[in-house]
């Protein structure tokens, strides 16, 4: 029996990664056979806060500008930085100029420093896990349907266009409580998985 080993690589790109940092990455790992390319999304560095931080959604749209094979995505975007229109657009746009090779990390959030850095409402864990509950629907639904309608405790969305993009794979990244796993599992037409620090297999195309 041969097995075969899949490789990817998880950078922290708040960090004081630059951009000059990350076009030498991904060239390194399409010329070395690594599989995939994923980094944090934070706002501020954990160690140190005059590091340099470049926005995720923006660095992974200029990588897949630059590649042609290395698999990008997140690991994982907050769903308290962003509205998750704006959130599924940005991937979906992303995995356009990809040509397919985009992976959406959805998370919680749990760096309170950040959020109270550049206002970003923190909350309770179990807000923050009903609003990620809120984005998994709402993310899946505009990348699956052609209109969307959704009325929740954080978001309304009234008759959105549709973004089109069915097989853009979504990744849960927690730990499987209450409120996690369950949108996940119910918005997973074969994309949406549970991960915990590392994407299983079953969470690539």
């Amino acid at each position: 029996m041969v097995c075969t080993m899949r490789v990817s690589l998880m950078i922290e790109g708040q960090e004081g990664v630059t951009w000059d940092d990350w076009v030498a990455l991904a060239s390194a790992c399409e010329e070395h056979g690594v599989e995939a390319l994923f980094r944090s999304d934070h706002y501020v560095s954990g160690f140190d806060e005059s590091r340099p931080v470049l926005d995720a959604w923006a660095t992974i749209s200029g990588l897949a500008a630059r590649t042609t094979k290395l698999e990008l995505g997140t690991l994982v975007s907050p769903a308290t930085f962003r509205h998750p229109a704006v959130l599924a657009r940005s991937a979906a746009t992303a995995d356009e100029i990809a040509g397919g090779r985009v992976t959406l990390g959805m998370g919680a959030g749990w760096m309170e420093r950040e959020h109270d850095a550049y206002g970003f409402e923190f909350g309770t864990t179990r807000e923050r896990v009903a609003r990620l509950g809120e984005q998994i629907e709402i993310v899946h639904g505009l990348l699956h349907e052609e209109r969307v309608d959704f009325e929740g405790t954080y978001y309304e969305l009234e008759d959105a266009p549709g973004l089109d993009r069915p097989e853009l794979p979504i990744l849960v990244g927690g730990s499987a409580k209450p409120g996690t796993a369950g949108p996940a599992s119910n918005c997973s037409t074969k994309p949406a998985s549970v991960a915990g620090a590392i994407p299983p297999p079953c969470a690539t195309r």
